[in-house]
């Protein structure tokens, strides 16, 4: 399938073609890259029934978030789904009528920022922004802190959330405490018993088999 590269407020990358006849999904990328990130790639030939949209998002809750929710909106997919510090921020969109699927979400990410340590680094794609690099310092810290205080979860009609076993970054005690999370919130777990935190297609095909039943 050819992928058309599209700008939507300078927000996405999308396949949607004129004649829309598949439904639409929403992908959100993780910290350090972007629409163009190659998870998309494999998330769109897993999924090939739906017509995807990759939206690029950034270090700001707020600004994430709200972008998500015009996306949302605008386009009304049948599922939404985030990866990393996107299943952060799918976790909290405003989208009560999709499905919902989180991927080794960094729920913790507040905590994960001095982890991860204070600096700047490069992305891993190409931005629509054109930014080539991003910061993590005590003001990103604080916003989201703030903002997991501030803001609760909202469900969609259906919620899942995988997780991976060898989670490399998020780390064994932090990943038992967000499935704990999320599960309060509704979400059914689902478990790669040999991943680490990058998805793998192997992951999205269970995921794939277990929305479909």
């Amino acid at each position: 399938m050819q992928c058309i590269e599209i700008n939507y407020i300078n927000m996405y990358e999308t396949s949607v073609q004129e004649n829309q006849a598949k439904p639409i999904a929403i992908y959100v990328h993780g910290l350090g890259s972007g629409a163009a990130s190659t998870t998309v790639c494999t998330v769109r030939k897993v999924f090939s029934e739906y017509e995807w949209i990759a939206l690029e998002v950034n270090e700001n809750p707020f600004e994430s978030v709200e972008k998500i929710n015009a996306a949302v909106s605008e386009f009304k997919p049948s599922l939404l789904m985030g990866t990393s510090l996107g299943g952060y921020y799918v976790y909290y969109a405003e989208a009560p009528y999709v499905v919902k699927v989180i991927c080794n979400p960094a729920m913790n990410m507040a905590e994960l920022i001095p982890k991860i340590g204070f600096g700047t680094y490069s992305y891993f794609v190409a931005r629509q922004d054109g930014k080539t690099e991003y910061t993590l310092d005590e003001a990103v810290y604080r916003r989201f802190t703030e903002y997991s205080k501030s803001h609760k979860a909202v469900r969609g009609i259906r919620n899942y959330a995988l997780f991976a076993a060898h989670d490399e970054l998020i780390g064994d005690a932090d990943t038992l405490d967000n499935m704990a999370l999320v599960f309060e919130s509704g979400y059914k777990l689902l478990l790669d018993s040999t991943g680490g935190h990058r998805l793998r297609a192997a992951s999205l095909k269970l995921l794939r088999k277990e929305i479909t039943e």
